[in-house]
């Protein structure tokens, strides 16, 4: 009865296809995985900046309530994303500039920020961190790669 089995060669040549296709899948998934993420975070600071808009409508402030209350976010939307365990969220939601009323007297004005976690999955990503602000106006800071390519 002849042996059977794999020889030498044949798990070196199996073990060099799987460290090729490893080298060349990996890369790509986590760049998609970071793509993914960026698009969640555009995607909130959008929501972030209709709630800033209904609340205007209601308050006539972006900055305080018609009581004086400060504005504050609902928990939900200060996190990307939003059901992720403490820890292991990609961006923060945070005000990057005062509303109305705060350094601008009678100005309406806001800018929301989605700022990197720091040793989160998206710290070093070369788009930074994104800003929009009531006028639509989109950017980012801390970046290599342009406005145009990150906010697409």
């Amino acid at each position: 009865m002849p042996a059977r089995g794999f020889t030498l060669i044949e798990l070196m040549v199996v073990v060099a296809i799987v460290g090729l296709l490893s080298a060349i899948a990996i890369p790509r998934y986590q760049d998609s995985m970071r793509k993914a993420r960026r698009a969640e975070a555009r995607a909130q600071l959008l929501e972030v900046a209709q709630f800033m808009q209904r609340y205007y409508s209601i308050h006539d402030s972006f900055a305080t309530s018609k009581a004086g209350a400060a504005v504050t976010l609902p928990g939900e939307l200060t996190m990307v994303p939003r059901t992720a365990a403490s820890g292991s969220q990609s961006y923060d939601i945070i005000f990057a500039a005062p509303a109305d009323g705060v350094t601008n007297p009678g100005l309406a004005y806001f800018k929301i920020q989605a700022v990197r976690k720091a040793g989160g999955p998206m710290d070093g990503d070369q788009c930074g961190d994104f800003t929009l602000e009531n006028t639509g106006a989109r950017g980012l800071l801390n970046a290599t790669d342009s406005t145009a390519n990150c906010w697409r």
